[in-house]
């Protein structure tokens, strides 16, 4: 008995040793992936605020994604609070498990380039039970209308090699930031992963950031 509780007691002290060693091993990995540099640069479009604020807030989001759709509110309300401080950018990060995300991404930004970006990210986003099911092109193309949009080279659009490349490198740079979950904000580098934090220690952030000399 003594010798079995030896034996247990050595295999809980041996596996506690493996398990910090693998914990180790995943948090340097983890880190190595965060070092590498990604671009918080966004076309035009998807950018709003002065271009000098202090403050920078990225989003890697996904239109199809629910809890992007919960972080717009505490979102508005973060840019209506210090509107004239923060410099905003959005950037795709179309999950795989959403089959209609990388569509609405190709779809905003083509609205983006006819100046209606933040529009069709609105309307998406408020009507995301809406489009998010197998009519999503029927959807997408009746806001695109009711946008008054030039629907035809909107179409077009949709389908230009250059509109996928520039979903796939915000894509590319969210794996780079090692997004994990949408929505993820970086606010001067400081990652903040979905709206709650967001709401509650993103103000608190940027009150300290803003007080720096």
């Amino acid at each position: 008995m003594i010798l079995v509780a030896m034996r247990s007691k050595q295999f809980r002290r041996l596996f506690s040793y493996a398990l910090v060693g693998a914990l180790t091993v995943v948090s340097t990995v983890a880190a190595g992936r965060a070092r590498k540099p990604f671009s918080p640069a966004a076309p035009d479009f998807r950018r709003k605020g002065p271009p000098d604020a202090r403050i920078r807030v990225v989003e890697f989001s996904d239109f199809q994604c629910p809890a992007c759709r919960y972080a717009e509110e505490p979102l508005r309300r973060l840019l209506q609070l210090y509107e004239g401080k923060i410099r905003f950018s959005f950037k795709h990060f179309p999950l795989r498990m959403h089959p209609w995300a990388k569509a609405a991404a190709y779809a905003a930004d083509c609205a983006g380039r006819q100046g209606k970006f933040w529009e069709f990210h609105d309307r998406l986003y408020d009507r995301q039970d809406e489009w998010t099911n197998g009519e999503a092109d029927r959807f997408l193309t009746g806001y695109a209308r009711a946008l008054k949009l030039d629907v035809p080279a909107w179409d077009a659009c949709r389908g230009k090699p250059e509109t996928a490349a520039a979903v796939a490198d915000d894509v590319k740079d969210g794996e780079n930031a090692w997004v994990g979950s949408t929505p993820t904000f970086f606010v001067n580098g400081r990652r903040f992963a979905g709206g709650k934090q967001l709401a509650e220690l993103g103000a608190l952030f940027i009150d300290r950031e803003l007080k720096k000399p």
